[in-house]
């Protein structure tokens, strides 16, 4: 694998299926019980390593706050992609970056308000799975970055049925490090990083790339790339809704510019229409240098990024004017709450939030609205937001202990 590797072991906690009454703190229920799923991050001091929880939690009270701690909490793969959720299916991705002792996509169920494990798909070695599009109750994809690979399988019984080589896809190193991917119209289109020898494509590959699968063949259609903006690294390769679909059907996508470590490289966002499979020409929106209406610094990169309705999307913005001295990565404090405004390529501040590291960077679907976590000096918690209103409610309706990575409504 062409990252560097450190050792982790991740122990996971054998679930609980008994009698016990709801979040029983005398009778603890390993993975807790609830209708949220709840992800935090304890980082150590080099923030190449630590430790995460996974837990379900009851639905706060709008209006108060709900302290939440770890003691329920399944440990799961530091350096991981977010927890995906699929209906009332949970699955956890192994590390991206650190050497597991056991190389295992997991499957848990939330069952009568608990986490069941359900199974697990084995993989090879240096795979850095880090995300699935389920397409039938019996064939899903799951993408693995560090080998070039998307693994075909049945989520049912979570065996490997066949597999699509991309590394013909790879410059220099025949990897072109499959970042998110998502299903329109029999097609899968798969975000490329293109990364070699670390983090960041090269200075000269100012390119972004997508792959296109026909599903009903599993086979490769084409690569599409966008080369006139500057703009590389199609997708975060950690988060999935770094990759989303409008009312419309057209597809957008996030792409990083190489975390703003490379110079020339531009993040921006682009998009493929409804009925097509290339780029569209007409719309490239530069997010690096671009201005947000209520800050007075310019953007780096689309930290986050989640689509809510009507052209309008909420997330972080990595602003490179708040790092200070020797800071880098997620430990920096320089993330700041926008509105992504998609059709008419606008940002703007959400008042209320403070500059967030980047763990504590997700926003999602909650209810009628969105939560949003936030990292700060102070605080460590998570918002409800109102989008009709762009507002935030003022006091966090939960706070953790650690950073709050994801937070996951699961619905009535």
């Amino acid at each position: 694998m062409k990252k560097n590797v450190f050792f982790v072991a991740a122990i996971f906690a054998a679930l609980c299926l008994n009698s016990c009454d709801k979040n029983d703190p005398d009778n603890p229920i390993a993975g807790g019980s609830g209708k949220i799923l709840l992800t935090t991050a304890l980082p150590n001091a080099t923030g190449m390593d630590g430790t995460v929880y996974m837990q379900l939690i009851d639905e706060p009270v709008l209006g108060k706050t709900m302290a939440t701690n770890n003691n329920n909490g399944i440990n799961v793969p530091f350096g991981s992609s977010y927890p995906m959720i699929i209906g009332q299916e949970v699955y956890v991705f192994p590390s991206y970056h650190l050497t597991m002792d056991k190389n295992e996509l997991i499957k848990y169920r939330r069952t009568n308000g608990i986490l069941q494990r359900e199974g697990s798909l084995q993989l090879p070695a240096n795979n850095s799975a880090n995300n699935l599009v389920k397409l039938s109750s019996t064939k899903a994809y799951l993408s693995l970055a560090g080998l070039g690979l998307i693994y075909i399988f049945n989520p049912e019984t979570m065996q490997k049925t066949g597999e699509i080589n991309l590394t013909s896809l790879g410059i220099q190193d025949n990897n072109p490090d499959i970042g998110i991917i998502i299903e329109r119209d029999g097609y899968v289109f798969a975000g490329l990083s293109q990364m070699v020898g670390g983090w960041t494509s090269p200075e000269n590959y100012k390119q972004a790339d997508v792959a296109v699968i026909d599903t009903k063949t599993d086979k490769l259609v084409k690569m599409i790339s966008e080369k006139t903006s500057g703009f590389s690294q199609a997708t975060r390769p950690i988060d999935p809704k770094s990759l989303f679909m409008d009312e419309k059907g057209d597809i957008y996508i996030s792409c990083l510019g190489n975390f703003g470590m490379v110079a020339g490289h531009k993040a921006g966002i682009l998009r493929i229409k409804k009925g097509e499979t290339d780029f569209d020409p007409t719309y490239h929106w530069t997010i690096t240098g671009a201005s947000i209406e209520g800050e007075e610094k310019v953007a780096g990169f689309a930290a986050s990024i989640c689509y809510a309705a009507n052209g309008k999307a909420y997330g972080y913005i990595d602003i490179p004017g708040y790092y200070k001295p020797g800071e880098t990565g997620h430990g920096a404090i320089a993330s700041r709450a926008v509105v992504f405004d998609l059709y008419n390529q606008k940002m703007k501040k959400i008042e209320g939030l403070d500059l967030s590291n980047g763990y504590g960077v997700l926003v999602s679907k909650y209810k009628d609205g969105l939560a949003i976590a936030n990292a700060s000096t102070t605080t460590k918690g998570i918002y409800y937001l109102n989008p009709q209103t762009d507002k935030i409610n003022p006091i966090p309706m939960i706070t953790t202990i650690g950073n709050p990575m994801a937070i996951e409504w699961f619905g009535n």
